[in-house]
């Protein structure tokens, strides 16, 4: 990964090493809005709903646009009125009642978080693969993770989103300020 990494700042173009300092400036902006995400992980995890919610909607707007462009396929044109419907009751949903969704998405990830452990664990011990501790280590806190978010819902599903969002945003910028910080070098 370094060696990517390497490659990129050489090849990068001097107007890009120049203005590093907005990407570090946008990688701390970053993860002080995780910090800030994860202070406040009920208001964050609303926010996020809402915001899939209208993001939602404005893609159901763009798929019924899209199925009148569609121009003598009249399969493809209910395809695409249908989907723009379910879109649509799914953006009012999640806008509507952010607080329910939050709980029922919380729901899904904990669900997810399970089956994907447990099947990591299951491929690392069947595969024969080198280095399986590395996949059963990362099974077990998936499977960890999804245990924990269903002893505690629906509680955990009005704070869930908003923390992993924020050590999402916290990790990216990090990773945004480091890119930065690599690229400073190429000014020198």
């Amino acid at each position: 990964m370094e060696q990517q990494f390497d490659v990129f700042v050489a090849e990068a173009p001097s107007s890009l090493s120049v203005h590093w300092g907005w990407l570090v400036a946008l990688g701390v902006a970053l993860a002080v809005l995780g910090v800030l995400a994860i202070w406040r992980a009920r208001t964050a995890t609303l926010v996020y709903v809402v915001f899939l919610g209208v993001l939602l909607l404005a893609a159901a707007l763009a798929v019924f646009v899209a199925a009148f462009s569609l121009t003598g396929y009249w399969t493809a044109f209910f395809i695409h009125v249908l989907w723009a419907v379910l879109l649509a009751i799914i953006g009012v949903v999640l806008v509507a009642r952010p607080t329910t969704s939050a709980e029922a998405i919380t729901l899904v990830i904990a669900f997810y978080f399970l089956v994907t452990g447990i099947i990591d664990i299951g491929f690392a011990l069947f595969s024969h693969i080198r280095g399986e501790w590395l996949s059963i280590f990362d099974g077990v806190v998936s499977v960890a993770l999804g245990a924990l978010l269903l002893s505690g819902w629906p509680v955990t599903g009005l704070w869930a989103i908003g923390l992993f969002v924020g050590i999402d945003l916290i990790l990216r910028g990090i990773a945004i300020a480091a890119l930065g910080l690599g690229l400073q070098s190429l000014t020198r």
